[in-house]
């Protein structure tokens, strides 16, 4: 049988254009994914009076010029999940201040009324605004169970 030589490039050594691929390969990989302060899951129940307030909004908002509100969608039974910049990921290590909004489904008319509609509050007034709230909250490192029962 005759041998044949393999193709130019196959079976040696790498060409520089590969080695040099290589290297920018391994280098850009440590930069991937999210960078910046660290950020702790936060979830937690809203009630009223004992009772789970059914929708709303929460916000964490700080007081730190370097950080970053995070704010979480309550749900049917009361539950959240706080997010910064993706779904679930979490909030900033630190102190919080605590606002909480929730009515009842938007009204939907087939006319202008001659004075605005606004939806039913499912909580007071108090509660929409950080500087009234009186809620706190403490993110730390790991799972943060943070639950708030108004009244």
């Amino acid at each position: 049988m005759k041998r044949v030589a393999p193709p130019a490039g196959v079976g040696r050594r790498p060409s520089i254009f590969v080695l040099v691929l290589a290297i920018v390969a391994s280098l850009a990989a440590p930069g991937c994914g999210r960078s910046g302060p660290e950020l702790a899951p936060v979830s937690g129940k809203v009630t009223y009076n004992g009772k789970p307030v059914p929708r709303g909004t929460i916000t964490f908002s700080t007081d730190d010029p370097k950080g970053r509100n995070a704010t979480g969608v309550i749900g049917p039974n009361g539950t959240y999940i706080l997010q910064t910049e993706e779904p679930g990921d979490g909030a900033q290590l630190g102190e919080y201040r605590v606002s909480i909004a929730a009515h009842e489904d938007d009204v939907v008319l087939d006319y202008v009324p001659a004075k605005p509609v606004l939806p039913k509050r499912l909580i007071p007034e108090k509660y929409e605004n950080p500087d009234t709230s009186d809620l706190k909250a403490t993110v730390k490192s790991g799972s943060n169970d943070i639950p708030f029962d108004l009244k």
